[in-house]
């Protein structure tokens, strides 16, 4: 015989989470002036900002560049830089050829593939962006592609894989006063820091696109980093309270600490930069 005890928790949660949704929703409804919006917007500034610190301090990127590959109509650059001081970021930068200008640009964000930038999804998207004459810059997320952070270990189930290692490194950080989710998007934050760096780059015209995990950052970064002037996340972007009814997991740098208290919903990370085209 079911007596549901051992869904209390998960019952509790969505009625928590159904009650503030219901309380968004009115609020969003209550918004009559461009004055109004704007003071939600405000406020929904203010909680991305709390969930997201503490922000780091800007140290030497430290950039350098290991390889170049000459291809049919463009170049692949293999990169190395450091987020933090002595953590590196391995990334690609495509770069059409022939440029006489500078040329509109694209952060390339990862999903959850553990060969990172290097899966061919990845690659494809990479190269049809190029083609259309953008520079694009993709870099690997934490425990994927060449920044595995667990090599010493043994093989163990708690991160025998991209996701497991993420929600690993989000329990390490939650013992030290920080979360997965500042350090996923400040790692975005400063290979954008890179890519302006570049004479190829028009700085007036810089994009940021992802799938999955990849749609996640993309997400995250669109308000935190208003040198992006467009975004385009994909295969990410639902309702925490549809997330949670259906019981669909994430790894711990989607769930951004406080977001949900404040009332926001994932779709307010678009919000927040509107009107700019996302």
């Amino acid at each position: 015989m079911r007596t549901g005890y051992a869904h209390m928790v998960q019952d509790d949660y969505v009625l928590r989470v159904r009650r503030l949704m219901s309380d968004r929703r009115a609020r969003l409804a209550a918004l009559r002036t461009p004055a109004d919006v704007r003071a939600y917007q405000e406020h929904v500034l203010r909680a991305i900002g709390a969930a997201f610190a503490p922000i780091p301090i800007r140290t030497p990127l430290n950039p350098r560049v290991t390889a170049t590959h000459q291809r049919s109509g463009y170049r692949i650059e293999n990169l190395l830089f450091d987020s933090r001081p002595g953590l590196w970021v391995s990334a690609n930068l495509y770069v059409p050829n022939g440029l006489t200008a500078p040329a509109p640009a694209v952060l390339a964000t990862c999903g959850h593939s553990g060969n990172g930038k290097a899966l061919a999804t990845y690659q494809q998207f990479c190269l049809r962006l190029t083609h259309a004459g953008f520079v694009v810059l993709i870099y690997d997320p934490l425990n994927q592609g060449e920044r595995d952070q667990y090599a010493l270990l043994p093989p163990a189930d708690v991160v025998s894989n991209c996701c497991l290692a993420h929600n690993m490194m989000g329990k390490q950080l939650e013992l030290l006063g920080e979360n997965l989710s500042m350090w996923r998007a400040w790692d975005g934050i400063r290979a954008l820091d890179y890519l302006l760096e570049r004479p190829e780059v028009d700085r007036r015209h810089v994009g940021v696109t992802g799938n999955s995990g990849g749609g996640t950052l993309s997400t995250w970064l669109w308000p935190l980093d208003r040198r992006i002037t467009m975004a385009a996340p994909s295969c990410f972007v639902t309702s925490l309270l549809n997330n949670l009814e259906n019981e669909i997991p994430a790894d711990s740098e989607q769930y951004p600490p406080g977001v949900l208290g404040a009332g926001l919903d994932l779709a307010d990370f678009l919000i927040a930069r509107a009107p700019d085209p996302a």
